[in-house]
């Protein structure tokens, strides 16, 4: 008996410490070729057990005031927990988006730092970035061209001071010089963070709210706001 104990105590010991050193994977890919866009995040852990893959196939943009209308697909291991629905993003919904970073900024303490040191955890294992543009003029499109090649750099270096690189990322500026407009722009990366990382973040949010007096209400009522505001939209979209 007690040898059978022994076996399934240290058969447990061992898939909890597989579950601890396994990494979450997260690929995340974005298409745009004229009126044609497509994003797609897919997350996987727990060795390939759980995928989520979640799509964008389309976004239309209607004018200055409705915004954005984003088309999301949802899938969960591939044949379960499947979703589609629609959001529309607006100037509107982003002032609600920023007043409630805003309200989390107050509700914890340090945010910021928390979220820089949980970057810092996260391992970028690829990075590509291609882009094709021609604005039907020679001279305007090289100089549209360095500019282009400017704003990746920044944004490269930025990130690279965030989270950290394992492989040189590849960038690429294609200037085309026929007399028709063209922008074209593929972004592929993948990156990884362990579980045990994703585990301590955690504790360190929950323990930087907790350190803030009304904190853990505030970040209660957001998430409320975010769980009512998401029924009235699957109800709107079953209407």
């Amino acid at each position: 008996m007690w040898i059978w104990l022994g076996g399934i105590g240290l058969f447990a010991a061992l898939l909890l410490a597989a579950v601890l050193i396994s990494n979450v994977h997260v690929h995340f890919t974005f298409r745009k070729h004229k009126s044609d866009d497509f994003a797609r995040i897919n997350v996987r852990l727990l060795y390939g057990i759980v995928r989520i893959n979640y799509e964008i196939p389309s976004i239309v943009f209607r004018n200055m005031k409705e915004g954005f209308l984003v088309k999301t697909e949802q899938h969960v291991n591939h044949t379960h927990g499947e979703a589609e629905g629609h959001e529309r993003v607006n100037k509107r919904k982003v002032k609600k988006w920023a007043k409630d970073v805003k309200v989390m900024m107050r509700a914890t303490d340090a945010l910021k730092i928390w979220a820089k040191e949980t970057l810092s955890r996260v391992h970028m294992t690829q990075l590509s970035w291609s882009t094709r543009i021609g604005i039907g003029d020679a001279a305007y499109t090289a100089i549209l061209t360095g500019w282009v090649w400017s704003i990746k750099s920044i944004i490269i270096g930025f990130l690279s001071y965030q989270i950290r690189f394992k492989r040189t990322p590849m960038l690429e500026v294609v200037p085309v010089w026929e007399d028709e407009m063209e922008f074209q722009t593929e972004l592929d990366c993948k990156m990884k963070i362990r579980i045990t990382a994703v585990m301590l973040a955690g504790v360190r949010l929950m323990t930087r709210v907790l350190e803030v007096d009304g904190g853990w209400r505030m970040w209660l009522r957001i998430l409320r706001e975010q769980r009512r505001r998401h029924k009235q939209k699957l109800k709107g979209q079953q209407g």
